[in-house]
């Protein structure tokens, strides 16, 4: 069975109450912060949840397991006194390539001539070793290659056992350890690494609520690193990171595997032309927004804010920019990882999402399926939330939804249409109330799914959040006390529950 309530609250306040003991924020975008040498300290982590850290990014990529385990306990820790669901991401690797190390860092000019090997080598200004030992077997002549984020471009001129032969297109200073990136090639390898194995091992061993897997290309390498955590007794939230350009082509599959998807906009940005990224955002925005996963938007969205206590104008709208798009989160990396205004960084995240979502409504109305047919498989869940969205507009402005869930998947379905109100999701699961720190508009309460006697629950969590206005929504789905039924909407009124009205 599944149920909308449409509860009148009038009456529900205690006369005299003056101060709460919880606050909804003034934004409903959530706020990702990776964690570094900048904003690893108890005090920096514990006044960045306050200022708005929903979830908090480990970057896998550098540091030790001890060292991570030291932030882990910090940032639970800090939760509890914020009293504050924070998720925890473990960001792992994949299958990144490096350059190796240098003897000193060369300025390459075009048309010089640069080899590449799988040789193991200290690098100089003409040859340099790289990660990747199988890249002289699946390169051809005439493939561009990119190193240094993309800043200095290679040409492809031949393939000579381990070696691979480049001319310089456009030239730039290398030092060691320095990406590289080869766009369009099939690498022939998985996403999931063998390193990203032992990080999954350690994850689930400190209870990580989710995990980043890098250059996802298709469900297959969403699936593997799945696989591997089912093996451990692990069920983390996967989120795919999408960096390479094959995932354009592949997102419907991916968003079907993944839990959610991450805008990975520093090494897709090098893989797909730099003029297409602001539409490649949007469409991965808009699609994941209608498949109900989260979406994250990152890289550079503060990025002077790194060594600036405030961005420039422009990443300020991209910003917003990518909040109208449909993110679920923005992401802070260097930004709040190693520079000199974590804080400053998030507390301007929260200024930019409060100030650009009132205008969300006007410019995306219907985030979901705008201009899109209804679709006619629709899921029990699905018309619910289809309901609750056309009924907003039809009555008094209610407060909030309250949607009981298990696993999350009825308030994702919500969040979908960008509601104009807070989705308070009650579950009996830490696990999912975490979780829901990646969707738009969700607040998690830890209790009964299925609370006895909602009307005093409801109660208690209006006087508890501050809640002000006529009325709250409530869904219901199947339960021990409601066995699985033909799907039901009811309207009901608190004031007098013997007047109903309900569509079977």
């Amino acid at each position: 069975m599944l149920v909308v309530y449409l509860l009148s609250i009038q009456g529900m306040r205690k006369p005299g109450d003056e101060k709460m003991k919880t606050k909804l924020p003034a934004y409903k975008t959530k706020l990702v912060c990776t964690i570094g040498p900048a904003s690893n300290s108890e005090d920096m982590i514990e006044a960045m949840i306050c200022a708005g850290m929903d979830v908090a990014r480990l970057n896998f990529s550098h540091g030790e397991f001890f060292e991570h385990a030291e932030v882990i306990g910090k940032i639970r820790e800090a939760a509890k006194r914020c009293g504050k669901w924070v998720a925890i991401m473990a960001d792992f690797p994949g299958p990144k390539m490096r350059i190796g190390e240098m003897l000193e860092p060369v300025q390459l000019s075009g048309g010089d001539r640069f080899v590449l090997t799988s040789e193991d080598l200290v690098g100089d200004g003409s040859r340099v070793s790289m990660t990747m030992e199988n890249l002289p077997r699946v390169v051809r002549a005439g493939n561009t290659l990119y190193l240094n984020d993309g800043l200095i471009q290679l040409r492809v001129k031949d393939v000579t056992g381990m070696d691979i032969v480049c001319e310089v297109v456009v030239g730039g200073l290398l030092s060691s350890r320095k990406g590289l990136n080869v766009p369009g090639i099939d690498l022939g390898v998985s996403a999931f690494t063998d390193r990203d194995r032992e990080c999954m091992e350690f994850a689930f061993k400190h209870e990580v609520d989710a995990i980043g897997q890098s250059f996802v290309s298709n469900s297959k390498d969403v699936n593997d690193a799945r696989q591997a955590a089912v093996e451990l007794g692990y069920h983390p939230f996967i989120v795919a990171k999408l960096e390479r350009a094959t995932v354009i082509d592949k997102l419907d599959e991916i968003l079907e595997a993944a839990d959610g998807v991450m805008v990975a906009r520093g090494d897709l940005g090098i893989e797909i032309p730099i003029e297409k990224i602001a539409a490649a955002q949007k469409l991965i925005s808009r699609r994941a927004n209608m498949a109900g996963k989260p979406v994250i938007i990152a890289t550079q969205m503060l990025e002077s804010m790194i060594n600036n206590r405030r961005p420039t104008r422009a990443e300020a709208t991209d910003v917003a920019n990518a909040i109208l798009d449909g993110a679920d989160c923005v992401m802070l990396s260097g930004e709040s990882a190693v520079g000199k205004y974590p804080l400053q960084s998030v507390e301007m995240l929260a200024k930019i999402a409060a100030s650009v979502e009132p205008y969300r409504k006007d410019l995306h109305p219907d985030c979901a399926w705008h201009d899109e047919p209804v679709r006619r498989n629709m899921d029990g869940a699905d018309l619910v939330a289809l309901s609750i969205k056309n009924i907003l507009p039809r009555v008094n402005v209610p407060v909030a939804v309250f949607s009981p869930s298990v696993s999350g998947y009825t308030p994702r379905l919500l969040t979908r249409y960008r509601l104009p109100i807070w989705i308070l999701a009650v579950s009996a699961s830490w696990k999912t109330c975490r979780e829901l720190a990646f969707s738009y508009g969700v607040y998690a309460i830890h209790d009964q799914a299925h609370p006895r006697d909602w009307t005093d629950f409801i109660k208690a969590a209006v006087e508890e959040l501050e809640l002000a206005g006529d009325c709250v929504i409530q869904t219901e789905g199947p339960s021990p006390d409601h066995p699985a039924i033909n799907h039901k909407m009811e309207l009901i009124y608190l004031d007098d529950r013997l007047q109903e009205t309900g569509a079977r």
